[in-house]
C-alpha cells in the first residue's frame, strides 16, 4: 500500500494481507477524496474512524492536516496504525484510539475536528448508526465541519440527518463502483428546514 498524494507521496505503509476483517479504502478512491479535500485540509483536524489500516489518515497528514485521531475497535488495527505512524514519524501528529466507533462519535460536540471520515465495516450496518449518532450529539461547534461516510454503492445513505442543535446535510456524492462516498456538511439546525423541502442538487 502505497500514500498516494502530499509530502509523503509514493512512500509504503505496512498491510496485512488480505484480511477477512480488513478491507482498506482503494487507492483510487483514498487519492479522489484527497484531491477533492486538499483545499480545506490544510490545518485541519482529522478524525478517522474504523481506520483499518490508517492509510485515509496518513494520507490526510501528508496533505497537510495537523493532527489526525485514528478510532479502531480491533487490537491488530490499532497496533497496525501504531506501526505506520512510527515507520512515518507521525507519532507527534497522532493519537490513536483503541474504542467503539459509535461509542467514540457520541463523546464528539464539534469543537474536536475539521473533517470526520468513517469507514464501518460493509456489513456492520454501522453507516447509519454513525451518522444518526453524530446529528443527535454533535453541538453549535461542529458548524461547518465536514463528515464523509464510505458505504457500500448498493445502500445509500439518506440525505439529511436532523439533530437538536446540528443538522447533517450531504452536499455530494461519488461512486467507485461497489464503494459510494457521500459527503456531509454540518449545519446549524434550522426548526423551519424540516417544513421545506430539501433540494439535493444545491
Amino acid at each position: 500500500m502505497i500514500i498516494g498524494s502530499g509530502t509523503l507521496k509514493g512512500r509504503s505503509l505496512k498491510s496485512l494481507g488480505k484480511e477477512p476483517w480488513l478491507r482498506p479504502t482503494s487507492d483510487k478512491a483514498r487519492e479522489a477524496v484527497m484531491d477533492m479535500m486538499r483545499p480545506i485540509l490544510a490545518g485541519a483536524r482529522f478524525i478517522d474512524v474504523c481506520s483499518g489500516t490508517g492509510a485515509v489518515g496518513i494520507e490526510a497528514l501528508s496533505n497537510g492536516a495537523t493532527h489526525t485521531t485514528f478510532v479502531d475497535i480491533d487490537n491488530r488495527s490499532v497496533h497496525l496504525i501504531a506501526d505506520n505512524l512510527r515507520m512515518l514519524a507521525l507519532q507527534e501528529q497522532a493519537s490513536v484510539v483503541k474504542g467503539d466507533a459509535d461509542g467514540y462519535v457520541s463523546g464528539l460536540q464539534g469543537a474536536e475536528f475539521d473533517v470526520l471520515f468513517a469507514d464501518p465495516p460493509f456489513d456492520s450496518g454501522l453507516q447509519e448508526g454513525l451518522l444518526v449518532t453524530l446529528s443527535e450529539h454533535l453541538r453549535e461547534g461542529a458548524d461547518g465541519c465536514i463528515i464523509i461516510m464510505e458505504h457500500p454503492s448498493r445502500r445509500p445513505v439518506q440525505e439529511r440527518y436532523n439533530g437538536p442543535a446540528i443538522d447533517l446535510e450531504s452536499y455530494k456524492e461519488r461512486r467507485y463502483g461497489d464503494v459510494s462516498m457521500t459527503f456531509f456538511r454540518a449545519t446549524k439546525h434550522r426548526i423551519e428546514a424540516d417544513s421545506t423541502s430539501h433540494d439535493p442538487t444545491k
